[in-house]
């Protein structure tokens, strides 16, 4: 049984609020090259665990979908998920290298999963690399990884299954740290 969007969407926005939570707490400038965004903490690393665990859930929701019962080999595929069976089998469909949302606060464009037909996302490597080692996530997750995490976290919701097919009105979450508005590809927007 596929869970609804709409659990995700909910989880999505309980993100947010701790991330805003954080953000209390960090002046945030438009430049990833500032320090701000090396800036890690326990907080952070409690975020990544809660983030990146949502997403790889949302990654088995999508890859479980009958979307793909005719891909060559898919159940073994299934039963060994990673990263790699991700960008194999769910990149070449959803196209999630395509997609950008706006960062408020920074003003700037984030590409969670640039390059996802090639290459794994460098916040998911440290989160997949260090999840069973809190000690040494704690030294390299930061806030640039947590903007991507959460970034892709929306990306991958709204790309549920259970909306295949459909419009997604982007109204349908807040939008208090991620604008879809200015997003790519561009959302639908309300009924008038």
């Amino acid at each position: 049984m596929i869970t609804d969007v709409n659990y995700f969407l909910r989880r999505y926005i309980q993100a947010e609020d701790d991330f805003l939570d954080i953000m209390d707490y960090i002046n945030i400038t438009e430049n990833w090259n500032d320090p701000c965004y090396k800036i890690g903490s326990s907080k952070l690393m409690d975020f990544c665990l809660k983030v990146c665990t949502e997403i790889e859930t949302l990654f088995r929701e999508i890859l479980n979908s009958t979307r793909f019962d005719s891909h060559q080999d898919i159940s073994r595929k299934r039963n060994n998920q990673n990263i790699n069976v991700y960008m194999d089998v769910i990149e070449p469909v959803y196209e999630l290298g395509k997609y950008s949302v706006f960062f408020l606060q920074g003003r700037m464009e984030i590409w969670p999963f640039l390059n996802f037909n090639t290459q794994t996302p460098e916040w998911f490597k440290i989160y997949s690399k260090y999840k069973h080692n809190k000690l040494e996530l704690l030294k390299r997750w930061n806030i640039k990884a947590s903007i991507h995490a959460l970034s892709a976290f929306l990306i991958l919701a709204i790309n549920h299954p259970t909306i295949d097919g459909k419009n997604f009105i982007s109204n349908s979450v807040f939008q208090r740290v991620l604008d879809l508005i200015s997003a790519r590809p561009r959302f639908s927007l309300p009924p008038t």
